[in-house]
């Protein structure tokens, strides 16, 4: 059999195909062109603040997604069988102002979620929020792909370090949790449920049974 053989290196063809392929989707997609937005949440919480936060926010991370899985052995190799989506937590970075706005407003959050005066927890509907992450061009600032983050609040606030070995500014690491995440304009944000399917499936769980 005849061996297939690489060359190592670049050629001029090989460039000029790869800029034009690049060219032909807008160039290069940058890290660093991104807008979070907050919305909801408490009502104790600051909308002034909320504004503030989609410029202060220095770094962010598109969502990434997963399934758990079993091994699954019938004959042969074992392969795995997915069984439920995994979403990550969404880190989201924020420059601290010298007022502290910032800390105060996710440290009023957490307090509104379990008031450390009583420790009970608040009910979920009343403390989730809707955040929402743009990739934005890089000419102007037309969102190419969105992401929507359901139900989401804080569940850590990261501890900030305070130091005389440098002066540098504050930031702000605020780890949020969430339902799920979509992609707007793109994924069905509420897809149509056969009533009878639940039915069924309620029926095999014993929901609809007598008491």
């Amino acid at each position: 059999m005849a061996s297939v053989k690489f060359s190592n290196t670049i050629t001029d063809l090989d460039m000029q195909k790869f800029r034009a392929i690049s060219a032909a989707a807008g160039g290069p997609a940058k890290s660093n062109r991104f807008v979070i937005q907050i919305t909801g949440g408490p009502s104790v919480l600051s909308n002034d603040i909320k504004g503030d936060l989609s410029f202060l926010c220095e770094a962010a991370e598109l969502p990434g997604r997963g399934f758990m899985s079993t091994d699954i052995r019938y004959y042969g190799p074992n392969f795995k069988a997915p069984y439920q989506s995994v979403y990550e937590d969404l880190n989201l970075t924020f420059i601290c102002r010298d007022e502290f706005y910032e800390r105060e407003f996710f440290d009023n959050w957490l307090n509104f979620i379990n008031p450390v005066s009583s420790f009970n927890f608040s009910y979920k509907d009343s403390y989730t929020s809707t955040v929402r992450l743009h990739q934005l061009s890089d000419v102007g600032n037309e969102a190419k792909y969105s992401f929507t983050f359901d139900k989401a609040y804080p569940i850590l606030v990261s501890p900030q370090p305070a130091t005389w070995a440098d002066d540098n500014f504050h930031r702000l690491t605020v780890s949020f949790t969430y339902i799920r995440w979509y992609r707007e304009n793109l994924d069905p944000i509420n897809p149509a449920v056969n009533p009878r399917d639940l039915n069924e499936d309620f029926n095999r769980i014993g929901l609809n049974s007598a008491p």
